[in-house]
């Protein structure tokens, strides 16, 4: 039965009324005051007529403001209580229901702790969705905690318990303790043999990792940085702290008969495989080849052979000035390191094939041009008669337009032809009428002379010969070709001459083609290969949609209606969703008097004391408990058992 007695903790942050002696003895206190010296009474009603006649003094002014205060004052304590007392009644009733609910949950004993001094803890979250009990709002309508606020059970004998109710809204917090008492006999008069039943408590172990910076020995207790021993009836085994979250059995959800689609796999044929090119390409093996045009650019190169730095289309020599008495000279040539003369003359050319073009010193071979008829060109005016056919003097290549009508009966028209030009490629030049083709490749280049040697590059022919000499006035001086830039020891040389242009006719491509190494613009791409080209079709009775890979199979097919559960954690019972209740372990607690040492309880008057050991880092310890629940999160069955007592 439920006993329900004055709470055994005191409330938490509870408004208490005090009594108010304001307003209370009030018509007894008007009497002492009217028997109060009668002789002051008439003196003030004495002074009040005196008041009459005169101005209103600074003194009488402050009394009548004190006594407004204090109807003020009044007035505000009266809200103020009304207000408070309403809170007080909205906590009450709130902390009411939790009680309420909590009892007739804890009923049922395997929600209820089974070993004495455990304790099993439900919060208002978990209560509301359980269904157990709606959301609860204090009187400013503030929703209470759903994770702060809870009842607890704590065994304290076989039948009895401490049904503890915390309730925080608003950011006020009230806790009240009520012994309850569970008989079994009478809760389960329906089943006798029930109560003699025992619970069957299962030992669950977990290894944890803990920051303590010192450890001790078997048989003794971390204190500290020390380790202290007790008698037996000083060590007792802590008690257990659980979390209970309660069974939630919800409405499942309903799906009505009706229709859906059913879809099947595609039936494939196959054809064997083959490879296949765009238009324009034509197959080569597994690749397919499609050929360009070749373009040509003309690419102008200046190099320095005879050395000196490249300089646009120069080539710049730099030297310092030399100080001399006497200067070096070259009559031909140009004087190199005021020591040698560098004297050069055009080489000769014998053609190894074609003919020899003397003027410039080159050889060429020749070919016909050929020949395009070119656009229209004006030809001149004519004036015929009137009635003169020009058509018959018309042809591909002459042509008439009428320009103006005479007055003299005669028309002038302007006559247009067109020509045979002669063309030859590009580069090469037409003389006369036939196309002359130069190529460096014709030639043979020699000196003539057998002191002349012809250069590296085959540019010219060169010989070396000393240098003259006369005398100066000890200036700073150049070569010859030189000119002269700074004055003093700073006097510099420098000269420019013609860099060596190289002409280059150079092939290429458009962006897609590749050159070839035989000059020709490839473009090579992979063929496309037809994996034995796949035919879908459907089984008989179902219906193909899409193509290809996206080819579907389906037929309408009536569904009967169902039950479900759109929680994946529900189990679906008929009509019903359940969540099975579950616990998980919180802490471990000790009476009074105790300190917590592991899973032990242990007095502070110890038998004998020694120094802990120092831990370098974290270490691991095994706890033990036992639980009428064999599956815990984070915690494993040992196989033992044992039957509560």
């Amino acid at each position: 039965m439920y006993e329900e007695k004055e709470p055994v903790k005191k409330v938490k942050k509870e408004k208490i009324k005090h009594e108010n002696k304001f307003f209370t003895n009030t018509k007894d206190n008007k009497k002492v005051k009217e028997n109060e010296n009668p002789k002051k009474d008439s003196n003030v009603k004495s002074k009040g007529i005196k008041f009459l006649t005169f101005r209103a003094d600074y003194v009488s002014v402050l009394i009548r403001f004190g006594i407004f205060l204090l109807f003020a004052f009044v007035a505000i304590f009266i809200i103020t209580k009304i207000r408070n007392s309403g809170d007080a009644k909205t906590f009450t009733e709130n902390m009411e229901k939790m009680k309420e609910v909590a009892y007739i949950y804890y009923k049922v004993d395997k929600n209820r702790p089974v070993l004495v001094g455990d304790e099993v803890v439900m919060t208002l979250g978990d209560m509301e969705e359980s269904s157990l009990i709606n959301e609860l709002k204090d009187k400013k309508k503030n929703v209470c905690s759903k994770e702060y606020s809870y009842v607890s059970l704590i065994k304290t004998d076989e039948n009895n318990y401490d049904l503890e109710v915390y309730l925080s809204c608003g950011g006020e917090a009230q806790m009240a303790t009520y012994p309850v008492n569970y008989d079994e006999t009478s809760d389960n008069e329906e089943d006798n043999d029930s109560s003699s039943e025992k619970t069957l408590l299962y030992e669950l172990k977990r290894t944890v990792t803990t920051n303590e910076q010192y450890s001790c020995p078997e048989g003794y207790y971390g204190a500290g940085k020390y380790c202290v021993s007790f008698n037996n009836t000083d060590v007792i085994d802590a008690t257990a702290k659980y979390k209970v979250k309660p069974e939630i059995n919800t409405k499942a959800k309903y799906k009505a008969s009706g229709y859906e689609y059913e879809y099947v796999d595609p039936i494939l044929n196959t054809n064997p495989s083959s490879y296949k090119c765009s238009s324009g390409y034509t197959l080569n093996g597994t690749k397919c080849v499609k050929e360009g045009t070749v373009y040509y650019k003309t690419s102008n190169s200046y190099s320095c052979p005879n050395g000196g730095t490249p300089s646009g289309t120069k080539c710049l020599f730099t030297t310092y000035a030399s100080y001399k008495d006497e200067i070096a000279y070259c009559k031909n040539g140009t004087l190199i390191n005021n020591s040698t003369c560098y004297i050069t003359k055009d080489y000769s050319v014998s053609c190894i094939t074609g003919k020899k073009d003397s003027s410039i010193n080159a050889c060429y071979t020749t070919y016909s041009p050929t020949e395009e008829l070119s656009d229209w060109l004006f030809d001149g005016k004519v004036t015929y008669r009137e009635d003169y056919d020009v058509d018959h003097l018309e042809s591909e290549t002459k042509k008439y337009e009428v320009d103006e009508w005479l007055d003299n009966g005669k028309v002038r028209y302007n006559r247009y032809i067109k020509v045979y030009n002669k063309i030859c490629d590009d580069g090469d030049e037409l003389v006369g009428s036939t196309c002359r083709h130069y190529d460096e490749s014709y030639e043979k280049r020699y000196c003539s002379g057998s002191d002349y040697h012809l250069s590296s590059d085959e540019s010219e022919c060169y010989t070396y010969d000393d240098p003259y000499y006369r005398n100066t006035n000890g200036s700073y001086t150049c070569p010859d070709g030189y000119s002269k830039k700074g004055v003093g020891v700073d006097t510099t040389c420098y000269k420019y001459e013609n860099a060596t242009k190289t002409t280059n006719k150079v092939p290429y491509c458009g962006a897609i083609y590749d050159l070839t190494s035989d000059g020709r613009c490839l473009r090579t791409v992979d063929a496309d290969l037809v994996n034995e080209e796949i035919v879908y079709t459907c089984p008989e009775g179902y219906t193909k949609t899409g193509s290809g890979q996206n080819t579907k199979c389906y037929k309408k097919a009536r569904t009967d209606s169902y039950y479900y559960c759109s929680d994946s954690e529900a189990t679906l019972r008929g009509t019903r969703c359940i969540i099975p209740s579950s616990t998980s372990f919180l802490a471990y607690s000790c009476p009074l008097g105790y300190d917590l040492s592991g899973n032990k309880c242990v007095k502070t008057n110890a038998v004998n004391r020694i120094l802990a050991t120092e831990n370098d880092g974290p270490t691991t310890k095994e706890e033990v408990i036992w639980s009428k629940e064999q599956n815990l999160d984070g915690w494993t069955w040992t196989g033992n058992t044992k039957e509560a007592e």
